[in-house]
Parts: structure tokens; C-alpha cells; sequence
């Protein structure tokens, strides 16, 4: 789903704002659509935060270790 850009010369101009009901209508749809989401497999999430390597070949280490340890090993980049 696209959104495009809509530009008004006045506040007149501009649509009455969403129901409320919509917008939760909304929500309900994004959750049900994550909580789909977790039967294709794609439920495995990295630890939080930000880590910091010493050289290129450090953090290529840690990538190959952390995909290693996956159930579903990710294939490499070609």
C-alpha cells in the first residue's frame, strides 16, 4: 500500500481527520499481521544494543558466529 503526498493551500482545504475507531482498526490489523508474521520463521531477533569492532574481519566473525548459532542459518551473500 502506497500513501501519497497531499499538499492544501489552507487548513479548509484539509479532510476531517480518521475516526478513532479506524485508527484502532488499524492497530489490530498491524498486530495480527506481526503475530503472522512468526510462521514464516522470521522470529529470531538480535540482543539489543550496539557493539563496536576493532577491524572488519572482528565483526565478520561475530556475524558468522550469530548466524551459525540460528536454527535456520542465513545463505550467504553471493
Amino acid at each position: 500500500m502506497t500513501v501519497g503526498v497531499r499538499r492544501f493551500r489552507s487548513v479548509e482545504e484539509m479532510p476531517d481527520p480518521d475516526d478513532p475507531a479506524d485508527a484502532l482498526e488499524g492497530l489490530a490489523n498491524a498486530c495480527a499481521m506481526s503475530r503472522a508474521s512468526g510462521m514464516f520463521g522470521h522470529d529470531v531477533r538480535a540482543a539489543r544494543g550496539v557493539r563496536r569492532f576493532r577491524s572488519v574481519e572482528e565483526a565478520d566473525a561475530h556475524r558468522t558466529s550469530w548466524e551459525s548459532a540460528r536454527p535456520d542459518p542465513v545463505p550467504p551473500l553471493e
